[in-house]
């Protein structure tokens, strides 16, 4: 289940930005916990941050080696009950695994809800740790993903973990 804590517009946020097998990716936090996660895109409002704390350099870590990641998420308000379902859905597909969004919609409690799943996928702040990646088209096609390479980063990162699934 996802951890999921609401701070204020006022938490102080820092930006990092860490390499994978994929290219790079800026992670922004708070003491608290993940705010945002991007791939390599440039974030203005936050502080660059040389000293990453522990517990953000080991859920790195532990992401690209296939574990499960248990980090707490930030965010400024409280997620729709639906959008929360879909995160906790989306947060439990295991490394290497897909689910379509029709399997994400009918798990979360709504099986009619595929295009909503990808809205709420669209619009993800916690892209590789609420693995929106793992999220396809019911006939197996790769559809939309966010980042400057799109559709290709989304098959770049669910052919390493395929690669590399324990």
């Amino acid at each position: 289940m996802v951890n999921l804590e609401v701070i204020s517009k006022e938490a102080q946020i820092f930006k990092s930005t860490f390499s994978s097998p994929v290219g790079p990716w800026n992670l922004l936090w708070s003491e608290e916990g993940i705010v945002r996660i991007t791939s390599a895109e440039n974030v203005g409002f936050c502080t660059l941050s040389e000293d990453i704390p522990d517990w953000l350099d080991r859920a790195w870590a532990e992401f690209w080696s296939g574990s499960k990641v248990n980090v707490t998420f930030c965010t400024y308000r409280e997620p729709p009950l639906f959008t929360a379902r879909v995160y906790d859905v989306v947060y439990s597909i295991p490394f290497g695994s897909t689910l379509s969004y029709a399997e994400v919609a009918s798990l979360a409690g709504n099986a009619r809800a595929s295009r909503a799943v990808g809205t709420i996928m669209r619009n993800n702040p916690w892209a590789l740790f609420v693995p929106c990646h793992r999220v396809i088209g019911s006939d197996g096609s790769m559809r939309g993903y966010g980042g400057p390479k799109g559709i290709e980063l989304k098959r770049a990162l669910l052919d390493y973990e395929r690669k590399n699934k324990s």
